[in-house]
Formats: structure tokens, sequence, C-alpha cells
């Protein structure tokens, strides 16, 4: 019986360790702000969108980027995202000169340097004085190519499903669950032999 309580204290201290470290590796670089903010109503056009993301990206060419659609449901970037050399965690895009006022969508795609997974998402914001539109919906925010329709919606948050995922690590979660469930089968099979 005492062999069983080691296991079992054993499996309860992975279980304790893994769990922060688990955590760590499913979160994603996730939007944290922007400039322009998301649903900011600006006056003047911006020269670019600067995005911060709660991770540092993975430089990993065509992996990170900011596609901005104007009113017409035109791209008005120029095509030129960069990571910031100073800052990991910015994204930053030009956009064409004499944006004409209305609503802006913001598209965007970050691969995290802490797991390795992708995560798209948008928010829009407003030149001059133009009414917001609707909301576009999560599966919008989670296509590559912009939709015409732009929005003035709050950051929406899309994850790349793990099938099409590559360079990232294992899930290390299950591995205490599964110590876990190893442990009941051994205490229900001495119980049954006890």
């Amino acid at each position: 019986m005492r062999s069983f309580s080691t296991f079992l204290l054993a499996a309860l201290l992975t279980v304790a360790v893994s769990l922060p470290l688990a955590a760590k590796i499913l979160a994603h670089a996730d939007y944290a702000r922007s400039q322009p903010a998301a649903d900011e109503v600006v006056t003047v056009p911006p020269k670019q969108v600067r995005v911060w993301f709660t991770q540092e990206l993975f430089r990993r060419e065509g992996e990170n980027w900011l596609r901005v659609i104007g009113p017409d449901g035109a791209r008005v970037d120029l095509d030129d995202t960069v990571v910031d050399d100073n800052d990991r965690t910015l994204l930053v895009v030009n956009l064409a000169d004499n944006l004409p006022d209305g609503a802006y969508r913001v598209a965007w795609r970050a691969l995290s340097a802490e797991d390795g997974h992708p995560k798209e998402g948008e928010f829009g914001f407003v030149v001059g004085a133009a009414e917001p539109v609707p909301a576009a919906t999560a599966a919008a925010a989670a296509t590559a190519t912009p939709a015409p329709e732009a929005t003035t919606a709050p950051p929406v948050v899309t994850e790349t499903p793990a099938s099409s995922q590559s360079g990232g690590l294992p899930c290390l979660g299950a591995t205490p669950l599964a110590m876990l469930a190893l442990g009941a089968v051994l205490v229900r099979r001495k119980r049954g032999n006890g």
C-alpha cells in the first residue's frame, strides 16, 4: 500500500507542476491593444496601424500580417507588415496616403514565439465622423481573404485548427490527466486483489 501512496503523491505533484506549463503552452499571441485603438474614431487618417500582442512573435515570413480594408472593401495597407525590432510584441503596417473618411477593418495574424501557434482576429476603427457598420462575424474574422464588409467591432480572436499547425509543441496538459487515470485503475486493481 505504501508504494501506491508514493505513486499517487508523485502523480499529484506532476499535475501541480504541469498545469502552469500546459497553460503557458496553450496560450497564444492575442490582441492586446492597437493604434488606432479598436472602435476608435480618428479625425486625421493614420499613416500606420500598430498592433501589440500578449506574447512575442516568431519571425517567419508570411506568418505575421496586418491587412487594412477601407470603406469600399479595398485594401489600403502597403502590404509591408513588420515585427518591430525593439518590441517583438508589435506588428506595424504602413497605410496609403489620403485615406477617405469611413469605417476601416484591420485583420491580423500573429505567430506566437512561445508556443509556435498562429492566431487570427480583427478589429475596426473609423476615420472622420462616419457611422460604424455592423460587426463582422467570427467566421469572417478567421478567413485569410478579407471580406468587403467593414466593421468597428472589438477584437475577434479565432484559433487555427491544430491539424493545420506546424512547428508547435505538443500539449502537455494530457500527461497529468493520464497519470491520474492510471492511478485510479491501479487503486481499483489493488482493492480487487486485497
